[in-house]
C-alpha cells in the first residue's frame, strides 16, 4: 500500500468523538476536520480543524490519529496542528450522517417526567 492510501485509510478509522456521542459516528475526514497533511523524511505533519474553537475533544482525537498513523511503517514522527481559527461549517461533512441508531437514541422513546420546583419566595 502506498503512503497516501495508507494515511487516508488510517484517518478514516478515527472518529469525531462528538459524532459518536450523538449516535452518528463519522470519521475525521468525513466530518471535514482533516485540513491537509504533508510528509517528508519519515515525518508526517497533519493539519486538523475543530467544529468550534472551544472543542475540548481535539487533543483526544489528535492523539488517536497520531498513534494510528505511527503504525504505518514509513512514518516515524507525527506532528499534529489543530487550527482553531478555521471556520468549520456542517456543509464540510463529506457524507450525510446516518440516522441515529442504537443506544444513543434510547432517550427518545423513554417517557420523561417533567419535575417543576416552586420558585423561591422573595
Amino acid at each position: 500500500m502506498s503512503l497516501r492510501p495508507a494515511i487516508e485509510a488510517t484517518l478514516a478509522r478515527i472518529h469525531d468523538p462528538c459524532s459518536v456521542a450523538a449516535g452518528r459516528p463519522l470519521s475525521l475526514p468525513d466530518m471535514g476536520l482533516v485540513r491537509g497533511w504533508s510528509y517528508a523524511a519519515g515525518t508526517l505533519h497533519l493539519h486538523l480543524a475543530v467544529t468550534f474553537a472551544g472543542c475540548t475533544m481535539a487533543p483526544h482525537f489528535a492523539q488517536a490519529a497520531r498513534e494510528a498513523l505511527l503504525a504505518i511503517p514509513a512514518i516515524a514522527h507525527v506532528h499534529v496542528t489543530i487550527d482553531t481559527d478555521f471556520a468549520w461549517t456542517p456543509d464540510l461533512i463529506r457524507h450525510p450522517a446516518p440516522l441515529m441508531t442504537g443506544i444513543p437514541q434510547a432517550w427518545r422513546s423513554t417517557p420523561r417526567k417533567v419535575i417543576t420546583h416552586p420558585s423561591p419566595r422573595t
